[in-house]
């Protein structure tokens, strides 16, 4: 690939106007200088634009109506020109190291696809000055079966062979929610047979806010739930993970009513609160927990909002 870049770095942008600055001047500072940096404007609606504009003349800019991330990592994959695909959000910040470190491992050993680090939370969050590897379990060997059952967490910012990525398609943009598309490429890239390298690193400084693409609730479990279906029919999975891959499921859809409960609750939406709660109920007869939250939410449902959804307060 003559006069092409080693790494195409893709960063989907979305409503950061307040970090996607430290977020590119951090890619700028890297040691290793042979990458471009794709940036995809996924439809903001805040200044994310103007703050990207000091930086127009270095990198390629792709604008879009808001179709999600993995909509917008697709879109930085159809123009990258490099061996190597980075990804970065537009909120974390990479240590220097990042690309020399990942794509050094990848330029080491040709059976290795995907290379991640390890990385420290930020933000106004429970897990904020907390190592990665602290938090989510992390540990070789990165198999299909230990990833599947959460045993082993694949950090989203890595760096990966093109060719690897390509040949599984990119990202599933036909997954319903949003938050679980790039486990699901992970999972599709380790049942074919494609080696990852973990290295505890770190790396990045990984940015956890309420509204952010890493955030969890409905749309995250519906997406788990999007994943494990399509797995559920993959015939390359054996029985017995088939087996653990249905039983996921059936646990996935009860957070899921409960989770929509909340969301009910949280709104006022009293009526369709109560409909997900007996619907939840109806799966589960035995639970005394369920009785008696339903026999607040009929004495009192705005104590039980209180309760339940300290956002409201």
């Amino acid at each position: 690939m003559a006069n092409s870049p080693t790494v195409s770095v893709i960063i989907p942008a979305y409503n950061v106007g307040r970090y996607i600055a430290e977020t590119l001047e951090s890619l700028f500072s890297q040691t290793y200088k042979d990458f471009e940096a794709i940036v995809i404007n996924d439809g903001s609606t805040d200044d994310t634009e103007k703050n990207i504009a000091p930086f127009l003349s270095r990198i390629n800019y792709l604008k879009q109506g808001n179709s999600g991330v993995m909509a917008a990592r697709n879109a930085g994959l159809r123009v990258a020109k490099g061996d190597y695909i980075a990804l970065l959000d537009g909120d974390d910040v990479w240590m220097p190291r990042f690309l020399e470190s990942l794509a050094g491992i990848l330029e080491s050993d040709p059976t290795i696809s995907v290379a991640y680090p390890n990385a420290v939370f930020r933000g106004a969050t429970k897990f904020d000055g907390k190592l990665y590897q602290d938090v989510f379990p992390v540990s070789e060997p990165v198999t299909f079966d230990r990833v599947l059952r959460r045993e082993c967490y694949i950090f989203g910012s890595l760096v990966m062979r093109r060719e690897a990525v390509e040949a599984m398609n990119g990202f599933d943009e036909s997954l319903e929610g949003q938050g679980a598309e790039d486990f699901d490429l992970w999972l599709r890239m380790l049942l074919n047979d494609h080696r990852f390298k973990f290295t505890d690193e770190v790396l990045v400084a990984y940015r956890r806010r309420q509204e952010s693409l890493s955030g969890t609730g409905v749309s995250q479990l519906k997406c788990l739930i999007s994943v494990y279906h399509k797995l559920s029919r993959e015939e390359k999975t054996t029985p017995e993970q088939r087996q653990w891959i249905s039983g996921q499921m059936v646990a996935l859809q009860a957070q899921l009513g409960m989770a929509l409960f909340r969301d009910y609750l949280s709104k006022g939406d009293y009526p369709s609160a109560l409909a997900q709660l007996d619907a939840v109920s109806k799966n589960n007869k035995t639970s005394v927990k369920l009785r008696i939250m339903r026999a607040l939410f009929i004495a009192s449902p705005s104590l039980l909002r209180w309760w339940l959804c300290p956002g409201t307060r």
